[in-house]
Formats: structure tokens, sequence, C-alpha cells
């Protein structure tokens, strides 16, 4: 009897279902009640489970959410759980329970409906954003499951994309397309609409402060003529919210401790293109410091502790400058062992005399030592290249100074793109643990390419370089360079710690060909390198440990050098100076490295200086003959590197020699001499013509012809403002703008200059870089301010390597 009733519920609605309307729960709770009592009543045995509907899904999967088995009593209770449980498989969009057969052989049957699968995707309306854009934002499959929160996460991603690119007003939803065998196409739908620019923003209320000195803070400008290349003028929401705080940070480093900033005013123009904003301030006061003291725990005489402090009595108060008066406190302490001191700022405001009393409260807790230093992500290098960087030891006490300095030098390596050094609790409270963490970059370069110049038309060129070699950080680069005007052949070598040591060996081969303007200069040597870095002799002379940053070296030179003259010489004055002749050569040099990169840095500086030696002991006649060079040289290289706002960095460099004869009988060969001009000196006049000339020419000529003859003197500046290019950076394209000065000046009697103003040649011009993963190229195009007849208006220059 009671099966009867059940069934005839049945014809009317399943026994059980996932309800998916108020009329389906309404139905569901008329029905499911008065059916499970009869089924109770008579205590059904179920014979059988069932699944029906799927497809996709193996039954057995489902089969595994059901709790009513074959031989059980039917329990309205668990097919409710069953029903639930198989809906959090997330595969199903309903599921209807239905109980079929006969009395003696009840079945129950689990009727499921599964949702579709995503066929593709597709973005439709985008013709101002690439699709190449939303690759990395929607992350919706082919054949997945379809996922309704997905899509709309993906539309809400897609939608922010807009919104950082300017389209603040886009509208992005989303359309469900079905497809044969129950799958879906997923259409994300955009309307653009017009790119909203920025056209004003205004402040009210900034009377001390001026909108010039606060717009220089804000990432969110006013657009322009060029806001398409440089995306000014583009309103985004999380940067203006950034500004505002930066805005707040200005005046609270000119005194306005008070300052409030209200909630700014966005308006729309009527055609909706244009942004207006509005930014309300509130001043307040000015303060100054009254008093500055120290209290709590001090281990250092209070005078000690305030040579640290850069705040002065009576100055505005500047809040950046406490924060870094608060951590140079502190790092006094952490540099004896007190990681974890704390320095609080207590303050007494006199709101009457619009002063503050500052107290610097010191609490240094317990000294820590390193209990342990590990090295990780470096897949390549080895741990000792890492470590032997560092500035911090195991079982040492902490040091402050020393995580920031060891930092500093392993990113100086150049071989990582982060390094990130972090400590924690070690297994006592007064033991730390430091982790140096580093991502690993390609250091290794292999270069088959082609170029072309004003000058010397096709460059054909070929690298291998390794600047960490099997890891141990060693530099090996072999490389060939071709051209109309120069050839080289050449290996390189380099181990900055020789042995483990503090002394540095080095070793380069090489053969060079180079066309001057009246003559070619030929090249066969080599030269051996020891260097030694100065803090190792820390032990005789404990001021010389601060000098990790200084090396001495000595470099050894020998070469054979044939000059082969393009014109006849017979009337030229100085024509013995243009021979061959062997090279052996002793020079030292002083070098100060503290660029924050050595292979492309960015900020820091470099200084050489050196003197070279070629002098008769190094070139005895037994061994080298007759024919031999002999001179003396010095040499100064200074190169400066500034980190600018928005990406950019400038660059200075600043090259002189001088070179002189060793005595009168061996006058300074002219191969040996300076001449200027090309990629890596005066960009925009033509390689290496810019040199003392002396005139000759033939007996009854109307004119002299002038002669390069090189000079005993030069100086070259250069100047470079390096920048990202928009939307290319990320390929590793960046631009740049450079002006370069330079001269070579004649010994007396050895030829004359030809005049320009200010005795310097001077040229500004524009290029790219491209730090390609074969290594790093240049595209210069040089324009010569002092221009010459023999040269180009504008003097195009392709180059392999950095110039600073």
């Amino acid at each position: 009897m009671s099966l009867r009733f059940f069934s005839l519920c049945n014809t009317f609605r399943p026994l059980v279902r996932q309800p998916r309307s108020a009329l389906h729960l309404f139905l569901l709770l008329l029905c499911i009640p008065v059916a499970a009592v009869a089924a109770e009543a008579g205590r059904i045995t179920v014979e059988s489970v069932r699944v029906e509907g799927n497809r996709r899904i193996e039954v057995d999967a489902i089969k595994a959410a059901i709790s009513e088995k074959p031989g059980g009593l039917f329990d309205r209770r668990k097919i409710d759980a069953d029903i639930r449980a198989i809906m959090k498989l997330g595969f199903f969009s309903d599921v209807v329970v239905q109980l079929e057969g006969t009395n003696d052989a009840p079945v129950l049957v689990y009727k499921v409906t599964e949702k579709p699968a995503v066929h593709e995707t597709r973005i439709e309306g985008n013709e101002e954003i690439s699709k190449d854009d939303f690759k990395d934002l929607t992350d919706i499959k082919p054949f997945s499951i379809l996922d309704v929160q997905a899509v709309r996460r993906n539309v809400k991603k897609i939608q922010d994309k807009y919104v950082e690119k300017g389209y603040y007003l886009a509208e992005v939803g989303y359309r469900l397309d079905p497809q044969p065998d129950n799958q879906v196409t997923v259409v994300f739908a955009i309307n653009e609409h017009a790119k909203v620019q920025v056209k004003e923003i205004r402040f009210l209320g900034n009377r001390r402060v001026a909108r010039e000195e606060l717009t220089a803070v804000m990432q969110t400008q006013e657009g322009g003529y060029l806001s398409f290349l440089t995306s000014s003028g583009t309103y985004k929401e999380e940067a203006f919210q950034r500004d505002l705080q930066a805005i707040q940070a200005v005046y609270r480093d000119q005194g306005f401790m008070n300052i409030r900033v209200d909630k700014p005013s966005v308006s729309l123009s009527p055609d909706k293109r244009f942004i207006y904003i509005t930014i309300r301030l509130d001043e307040g006061d000015q303060f100054r410091i009254g008093k500055i003291d120290f209290s709590g725990e001090l281990l250092h005489p209070k005078e000690e502790v305030a040579r640290s402090v850069t705040s002065k009595i009576g100055e505005l108060v500047a809040f950046s400058r406490i924060g870094r008066d608060l951590y140079a406190v502190a790092d006094l302490y952490r540099d004896e062992g007190y990681a974890y001191v704390n320095v609080s700022p207590l303050t007494n405001v006199d709101a009457k005399n619009k002063t503050v009393d500052l107290t610097f409260d010191v609490q240094p807790g317990q000294k820590v030592s390193f209990e342990r230093i590990e090295v990780t992500g470096n897949t390549r290098t080895r741990d000792k290249v890492i470590r032997r960087e560092l500035r911090i030891y195991e079982g040492e006490l902490t040091n402050g100074t020393g995580l920031r300095n060891s930092k500093q030098r392993v990113t100086a390596l150049g071989f990582f793109e982060t390094v990130e050094i972090t400590t924690r609790k070690g297994s006592a409270d007064d033991k730390m643990i430091a982790t140096v963490e580093v991502k690993e970059k390609p250091t290794g370069t292999f270069q088959l390419g082609a170029g072309f110049s004003s000058y010397e038309n096709f460059i054909l060129t070929g690298q291998i370089s390794q600047n960490n070699f099997l890891g141990w950080g060693q530099s090996l680069t072999l490389q060939i360079q071709w051209s109309s005007v120069r050839q080289l052949g050449q290996i390189q070598f380099v181990e900055p710690y020789f042995f483990d040591t503090k002394w540095t060996f080095a070793f380069d081969l090489y053969a060079t060909e180079g066309a001057y303007t009246n003559f070619t200069r030929r090249a066969l040597g080599g030269s051996l390198t020891w260097g030694y870095e100065l803090s190792g002799l820390s032990d005789w002379m404990p001021w010389t440990s601060k000098l990790e940053d200084w090396r001495l070296f000595a470099t050894y030179t020998n070469e054979f050098v044939r000059v082969s003259p393009s014109l006849s010489l017979n009337d030229v004055p100085l024509s013995n100076e243009f021979r061959s002749g062997t090279t052996s050569a002793l020079r030292f040099s002083l070098q100060i490295d503290k660029r924050n990169n050595r292979l492309f840095p960015t900020s820091g500086h470099y200084q050489s200086i050196g003197a070279e030696f070629a002098a008769p002991v190094l070139a005895p006649t037994g061994i080298f003959g007759q024919s031999v060079n002999l001179f003396t040289r010095y040499t100064i290289d200074s190169r400066y590197y500034l980190p600018l706002p928005f990406g950019f960095v400038g660059r200075a460099k600043l090259a002189a020699g001088y070179i002189r004869d060793w005595d009168s009988s061996h006058p300074v060969p002219a191969s040996e001499l300076y001449y200027l001009g090309g990629s890596n000196s005066i960009r925009g006049y033509r390689q290496l013509t810019i040199s003392p000339v002396v005139y000759t020419g033939s007996p009854g000529a109307s004119a002299l012809s002038p002669v390069t003859v090189g000079g005993d003197k030069q100086l070259v500046a250069n100047l470079e403002l390096e920048f990202p290019v928009p939307g290319l950076e990320k390929l590793g394209f960046r631009g740049v703008v450079f002006s370069d000065w330079g001269n070579v000046w004649p010994a007396p009697g050895r030829g004359t200059n030809r005049p320009v103003p200010l005795d310097m040649y001077k040229s500004v011009g524009f290029g790219f870089r491209w730090f390609s993963p074969i290594g790093p190229l240049r595209f210069e195009w040089g324009i010569p301010l002092n221009k010459r007849p023999e040269d180009q208006a504008v003097d195009f220059q392709f180059t392999v390597g950095n110039s600073f």
C-alpha cells in the first residue's frame, strides 16, 4: 500500500531533487514527507542503487558520494545528504532521486544533469586592447566544467585591465552560447566606450605648499598631447589612493602634523571623455622640533647616539627624516647583536608654541647570534660563490649593517634577478637563522649576428660569453668581430677569487686589426693579470678592513704590433712614428667598484687610476730585438650611475689619458697614441678620426692634405639618460639620449688641432638598447655638433655590449 502511494507521488514529482525554484521546493515539501512516512512505515529495503544521466563523469565517482547502499533501509536523511554530496562535486547542475521497481525489489535511482563543458572562450568588442593582453587574465580552459563563479572572476579581471589602461567606463559582461554535446562557448562581451583621461587635477586649501610640489609625487597626472605614448593622464584608482598618501607625506615632511586630505571628488565631463579631480586639503599648523632626548636602556652615551640622528632642534618636523633616525639608532644596537631592538618615538606636542619634543625610547632586548645561514634558490651557482660575498657569519652576533652589505654584494655579482635575506628565530630566543634566497637569471650568451653602421657598413659578430662559468663565479668570453675597418678575435678569462683567496687572476689572448685614417694596425698578443682586494691586509693594517671594494691590479701585456701606412709618408715629418714593433709593458692600477650590479649597473660608481710602463728592462734586445715600443702611459676612468624616478637611469663617464716618450730616441709610436670618434668615445664622428694632424702635399700643390698622427693627451666625457620604452620594457628594450664631449691634443711640435669651440668636439644623439637573450645590443644615432667635411649629418652605430 505504501509503495502504491509512493508511485502516485512520483507521477507528479520525483522523490527528491535539488530544488531550483520556490515551486520546486513547495512540491518537495508536499510530496517528500508523505512519501517518506509511507516508506519508513513499510521499512523498505533498497535492492539496488543506480545512477543515470552522467556522460562525462564516471559512475564510480558519483557512487562514492552516495551513502545509500544496496541492502540498506530507505532513509530520507541519507538521500538529502547524498544530494548535497553529489552537488559538492561541482560537476552537476541538478540531481533527482526516484524510487523505482517493485515492492519486492525497489531500486533507488539518482538522475544527474551534468553542467556543460567549456568548448572555447572568446572575447568580443576589444578594439583598443589586444587579446594578447588578456592571455594571463583568463584562466577558463577548454573542455573544463563550466564554473559560473570563475567566469565572473574573469569578467572582473578584464574590467580591471581596462581601468588600468584608462578605459574607466568600459563595460564587460558575458554570455554562454550553447554548443552540441552539452558544451557552451563562453563569450566575454566588451563595450569599451572612449578612453577616459585626467583633464585637470585641482587642489583646494594648499596655501603653503605649491601645487607643483604635490603633483611631482603623484602617479596620476594630467593628460597631454603625448598621452597615447606615455600613458600619462590614465586614471587608476589604486595608484590614486597611493597618491593621496604621498600628498600627506609631503606635508608631514614640512611640519604639517595635522594635515587632512578630504575624500576627493571625481567628476566626468558631459561627453564622458575626461575626468576632473578635486582634492580638498586642510593644512593645519606647522610644527618645529623643540627638544631631542633619549630614554630607555641606553648602552651608549647620549652624545654618541645623538650623532646618528639627523633631525635638529628648531627644524620643521619631518616624518621621513625621523623614520630614518629611528632606523639609524636601531642600527647602532643591531650592529652589536641586538637583533630585536625596538626604538619608539615619544612625542610631547605644544600646540600653543607649535613645537614637538621628541624622545627616542630604546629597548634593546637580548643579544642574538646567527645559528645558521642558509642559501636557497641557487640551482646552478655554487654556495661558496654566494657565501664569500656575505658579511654575516655563523656563530657571530647578528649585524644589521652586515645584512645590508651582504645583500648589496650578492646583488652586485649580476648573476641573480632578485636577492632577499630574511631572518627567523632559531632553536632558542638568542639564536637566529638567516636565509639568503636568490633567483638566478641567465648569465651566458651565445651570439651570432650582423649589424650595420654608417662608417663600417656591415658588421658580423660572434660571441660565447659566460659570466658565471660552471657556477664558479668565473668569467669566460670568446668573441669574433668583423667589419670593413676592424676585426677582433679574443679569449678572456677572469677568476675573481683565485683558490678562494683575495687574489684575482685573469688572462686575455687576442688578435686585432683596425683601420685608422692613414694606417692599419694589426696586433697579436695577450695579457696576464693579478689583483688583490685591499681588505685582505687588515691583519697588518686594521684600517684596510673597510676597503672591500678596493683592488690593486698588476697586468703584464706582450703584443707584436704591425703598422701598415695607407699612403706614402715620405713627406710627413712624423713618419718615423708609423712603425711596427713589440710592446712589453707592465700596468699597475687601483680600482674602486661600488656599482650595484657589475653587469648592468643602475646606481653607484666605479673609479680606476692606472700607470703603464713599457720600459727597456721589460723588452731586452736579446729576446725582442731592436724593434720595441717604449713609453709611459697614465689613465683615469670614472663612471657614475644615478637611479631616477619612473625607471630612468642617469650615467656619466669621464676618461682621461696621457702617454709620453720613454726617452728622446724612442718616441711613442703612432699606433699607441690617442684617437677618438666612434661608438665607444664620441658618437656622431667617424671611427678614430678625431686627432691632431700634420699637413703634407706634393711640391707645387695648391693645398696641403691633413694627415692624422694621434695625440699624447685625451679627455672624453659622456652623459646618458636611459629610460623605459612604454610597452616594450618587458621585452628588454630601453631608450637613451646622450651627449658626448672630448678631444685629443698633440705633444709640442707633433701636429696641430683643428679649431673647434671650447677646443672640444661635441655631439648629441639618441638610440635604444636591447637587452636580448643573447646579450646587450646598442643602436645609436649620433649628431656631430662640430661637423667636419668628412662627417655625416647623422652617424648610425650598431654595437655589441655595454658602453658604461
